[in-house]
């Protein structure tokens, strides 16, 4: 019993290693020497199966001396030793190396002068990992709780295999849209110090929902939670106090619709062109991260939570689906001790819980596997395999069953994450897109779909935008150019063409992506169509060229009426002094005013 209790402790701990994120190599490394240690033999290996070469690689070890932990490959042929136990449902014990016929071959083993040995195949969800072995130099009988401790070692790493597996799917595919949206343009705004809006980006209607001519002349104290204003006017004052000195906040700032969003900003002071101080400020919309942070903060203390109480509920079953054995503090969350489960039938126990008897019934068959389960309100993963007698007979069935529901309810956040920015790609009213140096779309949205009049997203993908896309090539090499020397583009105008021909205005940011080697792997860009924009803008300036025309041209008819008028009088005056006898000259000035007459306007 002491053996037993110590075999369970021994799993218990290394379940917390496992449970508390430790790195596969080094949870590897563990379960092998605490085999060899509490098993008390020379030798202990992991092997880990290469389907696709039929080999097996000595991933972890103690007792096999420099140069073979990590080197020495085995073929997993049909007659080794290795292959044996891949093909078995249990553990395999050898009292005898030399006289065992059951394999042919042990070239790991037989060099190294073992004699008896336990393997027991490490499972995974889709395909064996490998083999977890102790072995001996001493002809040792195993006992069958010998045996239930390696095969719940092995559990545990299985555990951590597939958990570290899918930990790394969903973050990666976390990353991957995080990447596209995070390169959006921040919001720009100008602040004077008295805390008016003078300037807003475009960017702020994508971000807050504001038109930028709203804020404009409007307090951003108005805007900023209440809770925050003596924060972030501590640091308006400390950046006006320190002009070309960046100053951050984070604060809570009223979106359109009316409720808040995170920002974390960075303003740096400067003299504005009233001699007056006012602030640059950047500002990013951080709510979806800081909501994640704060997911993952209370996340890491359940999980603290639940390590501090190893939630792991070991088990064995005889051949009956009666318990032989409970331990491990999981059996807390449920309510239970081992002295209420002991001599008790998993059958009567478990009557309302029709997946778990599913899973009692088919691992008593002889079938080894993992299961998740809900007991009694909380989650198990539960590993599930058969005792055999000599004869091969199922005697019954030892088991883990970790604690998971801390663990599912977190991959659910993710993956509702994952989900909530696919949304804010597909959904976005900008282009967005992935493209290759060669000049092919890799990923694009909607949007950009739209924007370019195709029909499809795989319409699009095949185009090239050097010849399709770009009207004229070099903007593209230029475009490409400015990539290359400072892996970003920001507010670069370029003129695309539409699938109809018609031509587009263009608004360009992105980033480039490098792989390890330097070299650009491919360009993540958004697009915004200005088009209509810059046709008002032209349309402005033509109607100011119009407007200052007529002003110029009004001047110097005044100028000219002015002239005239002083003509007419003098006419007049020297029609006067005239005698009346001299016609021919009376004639000439009658001439004079009436031509001065018309040229008035």
């Amino acid at each position: 019993m002491r053996t037993t209790a110590r075999q369970q402790e021994a799993v218990a701990h290394l379940g917390q290693r496992a449970l508390a994120g430790a790195p596969l190599e080094e949870l590897i490394g563990a379960a092998v020497a605490l085999v060899a240690r509490v098993l008390d033999v020379e030798f202990g290996s992991v092997l880990e199966l290469h389907p696709e070469s039929r080999t097996l690689v000595l991933r972890a070890g103690v007792g096999w001396g420099d140069g073979v932990v990590g080197r020495t490959v085995l073929s997993a042929d049909s007659d080794s030793h290795a292959q044996y136990v891949l093909r078995s449902r249990g553990p395999v014990v050898v009292e005898d190396l030399a006289t065992d016929t059951r394999f042919g071959s042990a070239p790991l083993l037989a060099p190294h002068g073992a004699v008896s040995s336990i393997s027991v195949v490490v499972h995974g969800k889709d395909r064996p990992f490998g083999i977890l072995g102790a072995h001996t130099a001493r002809r040792r009988d195993f006992t069958i709780h010998d045996t239930h401790f390696m095969q719940a070692v092995a559990s545990v790493i299985a555990t951590a295999i597939d958990r570290g597996r899918a930990e790394d799917a969903v973050r990666r595919s976390e990353e991957h849209f995080r990447s596209l949206i995070e390169n959006a343009s921040d919001i720009v705004t100008i602040v004077g110090e008295n805390g008016v809006f003078q300037y807003a980006s475009p960017s702020v209607h994508r971000v807050l929902g504001y038109e930028p001519r709203e804020l404009l002349e409007r307090n951003a104290f108005d805007y900023v939670h209440p809770d925050d204003i003596p924060a972030v006017g501590e640091t308006l004052a400390r950046a006006i106090q320190n002009p070309g000195s960046p100053q951050a906040a984070e604060f809570r700032f009223r979106e359109r619709v009316g409720s808040w969003r995170v920002l974390e900003a960075v303003g740096q002071a400067r003299v504005g062109p009233d001699n007056r101080a006012q602030l640059i400020v950047n500002a990013r919309d951080v709510t979806e991260r800081r909501r994640q942070e704060r997911a993952l903060r209370e996340n890491k203390e359940r999980l603290r939570t639940v390590i501090a109480g190893a939630p792991l509920v070991l088990f064995a079953l005889d051949r009956h689906g009666v318990f032989t054995m409970v331990e491990g503090r999981g059996l807390d969350a449920v309510g239970l001790r081992p002295a209420l489960l002991v001599g008790r039938s998993a059958f009567e126990l478990y009557a309302d819980l029709p997946q778990a008897l599913a899973d009692i019934r088919r691992a008593l068959t002889g079938e080894t596997f993992s299961s998740i389960v809900e007991v009694f309100g909380v989650v198990f993963e539960t590993w599930y395999s058969p005792v055999r007698d000599a004869d091969g007979s199922v005697a019954g069935v030892i088991g883990v069953g970790t604690d998971i529901t801390e663990r599912r309810r977190a991959e659910d956040a993710l993956r509702r994450s994952d989900e909530s920015y696919r949304a804010l790609v597909q959904h976005a009213t900008y282009g967005i897109y992935r493209s290759s140096v060669a000049g092919r779309f890799f990923t694009v949205n909607p949007a950009l779909v739209r924007m370019l009049g195709y029909e499809s997203e795989d319409q699009l993908r095949a185009v090239d935008l050097e010849r399709d896309v770009y009207a004229d090539a070099d903007e593209r090499r230029r475009i490409l150019a400015r990539f290359e020397a400072g892996d970003a583009v920001e507010g670069a105008e370029v003129t695309w063409r539409r699938r109809d021909g018609s031509e587009i205005r263009v608004r360009l940011s992105g980033r480039a992506v490098r792989r390890p080697d330097g070299t650009i792997e491919c360009f993540e860009t958004i697009a915004e169509d200005v088009t209509e924009r810059r046709a008002l803008e032209e349309q402005l300036r033509q109607s100011q060229k119009m407007e200052a025309i007529g002003q110029l041209t009004g001047g110097i008819a005044h100028d000219f009426n002015n002239l005239l008028t002083i003509i007419l009088a003098n006419t007049q005056l020297v029609a006067k002094a005239l005698p009346p006898g001299q016609t021919d000259s009376h004639a000439d000035l009658r001439d004079v005013m009436s031509a001065a007459l018309r040229g008035r306007v």
